[in-house]
């Protein structure tokens, strides 16, 4: 009987002291839920960002391994180590080529504050990208600060757990000059007709500085060696600080892609703008880009295949038109120079594999490139032939080995270059 009578007591309406200190252990346990929330993904920071965002891999709010620090603050990263040895020289070394902090935040509903911290080498460090950004709409955003340019798809998307080869492609390197960033300000956005999606950002920067106004040894940068690499805007060139403007001209960056389907996109960018001191001489680099996951492409034609499926090809051209007025001419300054690079993936994982490889998943994939390069730096000739292998135990992880075949031709003498790499990337 007294059991029966505990139990209806319990069962009653709490008192109003039992009640207040019942919410207020409830308000703490809240408190307390609120504290150990899980951390959010790349995709929770791109869902608050702006709702409907696209998250391809060049967009910089969608970088894997943003574990949240404080309140509003997302922290995260890659680095990778990499072997090279070249045939008949001294390159075979080992090398801790890159470690990158990202730091994000959201600042309000409406601002966002994203940077990307680039140590290189073990000790060479620069801001590979810092800007405020202030979410409109999606049509509409606007940007400012050191910008990572849209000058093709590659320096959008260069990141080494991304990328499948250890090795870069020639027109990056020495045409646009991976990893091209400057300080300046623009607009981006995103719009959505679909089936179709386009995507666009818009910004006037510092532009590339070359050539200096006073004559003599060294007054130009720009050659047919490394073609624009020297004359990247945020290098320190002639005394002029890195990220400084050169002269008393801004240039305009841009790139517009459309996507009429999921598995294809196209591209087109152009960097316009003054390249010398004195600002007489132009320079546009165009460059056109392309993605194509054939799986995606066979059933918008209304075909299922898995082995299609498995294949990849991406590929880019860029051309740089350079103005010469006689002292640009005078100093040495090359004539145009134009490249292209193209690349097949080819994506697989056997059964046999994944079972007999520990800690393989369904995540695990191996892939299997063949890339193209052709670099003309006004007559200095160069193509590659780069055959690699990967293995991706997941997606953000990737253990490299590739041989490229290096040829010369034109003003070049045929070298014996040939080169191995191997290399392991990831996010954290």
């Amino acid at each position: 009987m007294n059991g029966f009578l505990t139990v209806l007591m319990l069962l009653q309406p709490p008192q109003d002291d039992t009640k207040a200190e019942l919410e207020a252990l409830k308000k703490k346990v809240d408190e307390l839920e609120k504290k150990l929330t899980p951390q959010e993904t790349p995709q929770d920071l791109a869902g608050r960002a702006q709702e409907g965002v696209k998250r391809d891999a060049g967009e910089v709010y969608s970088k894997p391994f943003l574990a949240r620090f404080g309140r509003n603050v997302y922290l995260g990263g890659y680095v990778d180590l990499e072997y090279f040895n070249v045939e008949d020289s001294n390159s075979d070394t080992f090398d801790q080529h890159r470690l990158v902090p990202f730091i994000y935040a959201d600042v309000s509903k409406y601002v966002k504050v994203a940077t990307e911290i680039e140590i290189e080498h073990g000790g060479e460090l620069g801001v590979e990208f810092a800007h405020v950004d202030g979410w409109l709409s999606d049509a509409l955003n606007v940007r400012a600060g050191i910008i990572l340019d849209p000058l093709g798809k590659f320096n959008l998307t260069h990141d080494a757990p991304f990328q499948d080869l250890t090795f870069r492609p020639l027109v990056s390197e020495n045409i646009i000059g991976t990893v091209l960033r400057e300080p300046g300000a623009g607009f981006f956005g995103q719009i959505d007709a679909d089936p179709w999606e386009f995507e666009y950002e818009l910004y006037v920067v510092n532009g590339y500085k070359g050539l200096r106004k006073t004559g003599g040894a060294g007054a130009t940068v720009i050659n047919r060696t490394s073609g624009l690499r020297n004359a990247r805007p945020h290098r320190s060139v002639f005394g002029e600080g890195g990220y400084r403007d050169f002269n008393d001209n801004k240039a305009v960056v841009g790139r517009f892609s459309a996507s009429p389907f999921l598995g294809l996109e196209v591209g087109v960018s152009t960097h316009a703008g003054k390249y010398d001191e004195r600002g007489d001489n132009q320079l546009t680099i165009t460059a056109l880009d392309l993605t194509m996951r054939l799986g995606g492409v066979a059933r918008e034609l209304g075909v299922e295949s898995e082995f299609l499926g498995s294949f990849e090809i991406v590929a880019e051209w860029a051309r740089a038109d350079i103005e010469r007025d006689d002292f640009a001419k005078a100093q040495g300054v090359p004539d145009n120079f134009d490249g292209w690079y193209g690349e097949v993936r080819y994506h697989f994982m056997p059964e046999f594999l994944r079972e007999a490889i520990p800690g393989a998943s369904d995540e695990s994939t191996f892939t299997l490139v063949y890339r193209y390069d052709s670099l003309d730096l006004d007559n200095a000739d160069r193509t590659q032939h780069t055959i690699g292998l990967n293995f991706r135990p997941r997606e953000d992880t990737v253990v490299k080995i590739e041989y490229q075949f290096r040829e010369e031709g034109g003003v070049l003498d045929e070298t014996p270059n040939d080169a191995f790499a191997a290399s392991v990337a990831t996010y954290f």
